[in-house]
């Protein structure tokens, strides 16, 4: 009964496109095994491949792959590295889906490419000969997972970049290069019939460029339709997914990276060509750029916001060498709902998640983070969000780091901020509330919001976060749980593998503080309006304390839980202060609507009043 209820939350914010998709999808694949009429549409006829084009592409390859590994029919992806024999058992049921996916890929054909660019040896065109050929008999048309919409699209744009990257070669080879021309258009066919407008989101995107790299590959009355289609799709959906401050609307800074990367490569692909996109897509990109150098952290690499991880979408070095925002303040990507105090002389930086969890239609990579933050110290990361696993696998895992207790923020009654079920799906979802930021430039910046995702809970449950950054100094967070009746309330705070404990807190001693340390540098964390505190450190029943920076790569960390139980309205939160230091916080008076907290420390009184239109701060020697 709780599923159907789940599933009736998740299908009334489809679009109609979305429930067309998926019953077309179903029919198609009923077609495809019962009419032969349906499997002749997509049989190769040479005829209709007329001239092709190699594509103008971007000099810049990188090496990511062991040749070695690739001769040898090994394969590394997500952390794991297998070895799949000779010739290649293309769908390893041992491993994961995604892990699948990838190989089917050819991602690695970039390296295959630097390799034979960089020594002139046609070792790598040989492997890449060998790899291709053996998944066009191993994989024929319309195999489940090999010819999926989502890796055929990236399977079409890495051959047709290899047919350039290979072209000495392939002039050469020209048995080969007719075999690999027919199956790639074959694939261009059936992606054509197969877009995920059940899906929409970024695979969208990469069916549009698949099908815009074909039509521009091959010529023709199919291959301008191809092209048609697949420009059409990139401008529409560039206008509908990067919201005005630049951002992806899924607000996965690893997917914002990978669609900017994927329309950066158009744009130099038909610049060369003569073909200048829209007026507005170029603005649209520089955004895109912008919004991402914003939440870098001072290690150069992105936040694990929603489904993110490192080191998979690809290089940042051009975000890097033009670092834009150098000033220390308040940056705020409101349509996103990300905020960033950045401390810059000093390698501070937080990020603070306020917004949705993705567009209401496709939320699959949303996690229950809204009120969560991220915090580097000394260009070091010190407290940080969960990550993400593995999108497949044990379900257990995958439900854990999309939960509510995987992030910086409150968890009341042990329940989820949103009803996330399945792997990519969420039913009754949390909306962002009464967001305010402000910034004087010298002693306060802020930023406030809250959420109605408890408001199902029994009492009508809401929370409410401050979150201010002190004199540039140091910062304090209150939280507001207002409702009626008595509940459970318990602040998370997750630190990074490589930070040490050096004390926990104590909630009801003389000084509660606790400090932990990475390298050289501390942090002071002091509770205020907390009963209890408790630690967890990799927990597996239930999971708490677990760290995924990667995909398929998992580490024990240190996670706080402050606790407070009692009856509504609750306050409480902590200050976070850069070193060591003694520093007592306190609540002097509060109700349903203002709570003022007294922080003093050795240099200082500060009196700091929360309201939900403001914030104040009286500062006395």
């Amino acid at each position: 009964m709780q599923k159907l209820v789940f599933l009736f939350h998740s299908v009334r914010y489809l679009r109609p496109i979305q429930l067309w998709g998926r019953l077309m999808t179903v029919m198609r694949r009923q077609a495809f095994g019962r009419l032969p009429s349906y499997q002749r549409k997509y049989r190769c006829d040479n005829s209709k491949i007329e001239v092709y084009t190699r594509l103008h592409l971007s000099k810049t390859l990188s090496h990511t792959v062991s040749l070695e590994d690739l001769e040898g029919g090994t394969f590394t992806f997500l952390n794991r590295r297998v070895s799949l024999g000779n010739p290649v058992d293309w769908f390893p049921q041992q491993e994961s889906q995604l892990w699948r996916y990838n190989l089917h890929y050819f991602d690695y054909v970039e390296s295959l490419a630097a390799s034979y660019h960089e020594t002139g040896n046609v070792r790598p065109y040989q492997i890449f000969r060998r790899l291709a050929c053996e998944w066009i008999d191993s994989c024929p048309l319309a195999t489940p997972l090999a010819w999926d919409p989502y890796p055929t699209s990236l399977r079409i744009s890495n051959w047709i970049k290899a047919y350039t990257w290979f072209a000495p070669a392939l002039c050469e080879d020209k048995q080969f290069a007719t075999e690999l021309r027919q199956s790639l258009f074959v694939q261009a066919r059936f992606l054509e019939d197969n877009l995920e407008y059940h899906l929409l989101g970024n695979h969208l995107i990469e069916n549009g460029r698949a099908l815009l790299f074909a039509g521009l590959f091959f010529s023709g009355p199919v291959a301008n339709r191809w092209r048609r289609k697949g420009e059409q799709i990139l401008w529409r959906e560039l206008h509908e997914q990067v919201l005005d401050d630049g951002g992806h609307y899924e607000r996965s800074p690893m997917y914002h990276q990978m669609m900017l990367n994927l329309y950066q490569e158009v744009v130099t692909v038909l610049e060369a060509r003569g073909d200048a996109p829209p007026e507005y897509v170029q603005r649209k990109i520089k955004a895109m750029g912008d919004w991402l150098r914003t939440l870098l952290h001072p290690d150069g690499e992105i936040p694990l916001l929603n489904d993110a991880a490192l080191r998979l979408a690809g290089p940042l070095h051009d975000l890097q060498s033009h670092p834009g925002t150098v000033e220390d303040g308040l940056y705020a990507l409101p349509k996103s709902g990300y905020f960033v105090l950045r401390g810059q002389r000093a390698g501070n930086f937080l990020v603070f998640d306020c917004g949705p969890l993705g567009p209401d239609y496709q939320p699959g990579h949303g996690h229950c983070d809204t009120l969560s933050f991220e915090l580097s110290l000394a260009g070091q990361r010190f407290i940080v969000d969960s990550g993400v696993g593995n999108y497949y696998g044990d379900l257990e895992w995958r439900t854990y780091y999309r939960s509510t207790r995987a992030h910086n923020t409150v968890v009341v009654d042990d329940a989820e901020q949103s009803e996330i079920w399945g792997r990519f799906r969420v039913g009754r979802r949390a909306a962002p509330l009464d967001v305010w930021w402000f910034d004087d430039k010298k002693r306060l910046a802020y930023v406030s919001g809250g959420h109605d995702g408890y408001s199902r809970l029994v009492g009508n449950v809401y929370h409410h976060r401050w979150l201010c950054w002190i004199d540039r100094r140091f910062w304090l967070i209150c939280d507001r749980i207002t409702g009626q009746g008595s509940h459970r309330v318990e602040s998370l705070l997750h630190f990074h593998p490589a930070v040490q404990v050096m004390q926990t807190p104590l909630a009801n001693a003389q000084t509660p503080q606790g400090t932990v340390q990475r390298g050289v540098d501390q942090l002071t964390v002091v509770p205020w309006g907390v009963q209890d505190v408790v630690s967890y450190h990799g927990v597996v029943h239930p999971i708490q304390g677990w760290y995924a920076p990667e995909f398929g790569l998992q580490k024990k960390n240190t996670v706080w839980g402050l606790r407070r139980e009692g009856v509504l309205p609750l306050w409480l939160g902590y200050g976070l202060w850069p070193g060591q230091a003694n520093v007592a916080i306190h609540s002097s008076s509060y109700d349903e609507h203002h709570c003022t907290v007294i922080v003093q420390c050795a240099e200082a009184i500060y009196s700091v009043t929360c309201t939900v239109a403001e914030v104040s701060v009286e500062k006395k020697p």
